[in-house]
């Protein structure tokens, strides 16, 4: 199947859905040039300019994971599903979902800007080491579900309960970020990749693939991120905790309170 691939088979298609996407903001941004911001002409050329490279480059990258990234998880699937040791999809879906998170771009986004509106207070590189560990972990333990035949409900309504529950002791701040950061990581890299690998394992079972297979495994992904980024914000409530009392430790009471006063906190940075 894989050697009949045509490069720019179906590729007018995605074209054609890419500007269903990109057209209705490029009107709104006219709209609202023409009435409301009355921008410089250069700063109107750079947008459009950006449109045009957003539409070849995103028409470009749908095209290369429909034809490269769907196929191959389904063939690497069907391969492990056959295997008759059900333990081997543990480290190789590890290992993919840790990969596969590091190079979505829709988590590098998310990460980079969660960054910038903490004031550095979440490094990028921790925020998306965090999604990508907490992906593979119940990715790689999704795939053993699926080999076994086992529902992926009984992960996903368990975790989503405890998600849930998690929302009452973590920062307010963290909560926001934790649920954004599960929406990122079902990105087109991610979800493409991830679920055919799924589906293709499910193929070789009894009953074949499944709704629950595949669209279980998208509410897997985003179920990992948002309980790997709520973990991270007790890491650092802990870190707040044992650096707490340094600061209280001051020979003078009035440069304590302008210490205290100097470290925001984490919500405060972002809502600022």
């Amino acid at each position: 199947m894989i050697d009949h691939i045509v490069v720019f088979h179906g590729f007018g298609q995605v074209m054609t859905e890419v500007a269903r996407t990109l057209i209705p903001l490029g009107a709104l941004f006219a709209l609202f040039q023409v009435f409301c911001l009355k921008l410089p002409r250069t700063f109107v050329r750079r947008v459009v300019i950006g449109l045009a490279w957003t539409f070849v480059g995103l028409s470009l990258f749908l095209q290369g994971v429909s034809i490269a990234f769907v196929p191959l998880g389904r063939a690497l699937g069907a391969r492990l599903g056959k295997l008759d040791v059900p333990a081997i999809v543990l480290p190789v879906g590890f290992v993919l979902g840790l990969l596969v998170v590091l190079a979505e771009p829709s988590a590098r986004v998310l990460s980079g800007e969660v960054e910038k509106a903490s004031a550095g207070h979440i490094r990028e590189r921790l925020l998306l080491a965090t999604m990508a560990f907490g992906v593979a972990t119940l990715v790689s333990l999704g795939y053993y579900f699926i080999a076994r035949s086992i529902p992926l409900t009984y992960i996903i309504i368990p975790g989503y309960i405890v998600a849930l529950t998690l929302l009452r002791w973590i920062d307010p701040a963290f909560a926001a970020i934790s649920f954004d950061s599960g929406a990122v990581a079902t990105g087109p890299l991610t979800v493409t990749f991830l679920m055919s690998l799924g589906l293709g394992i499910a193929a070789e079972q009894p009953g074949g693939p499944t709704i629950g297979a595949g669209f279980g495994l998208v509410c897997l992904i985003a179920l990992a991120s948002t309980l790997a980024v709520e973990a991270l914000s007790f890491a650092f409530r802990t870190k707040k905790d044992t650096t707490a009392p340094s600061d209280a430790d001051t020979s003078d009471g009035g440069s304590s309170v302008c210490q205290t006063e100097r470290q925001p906190s984490i919500e405060s940075s972002i809502s600022s």
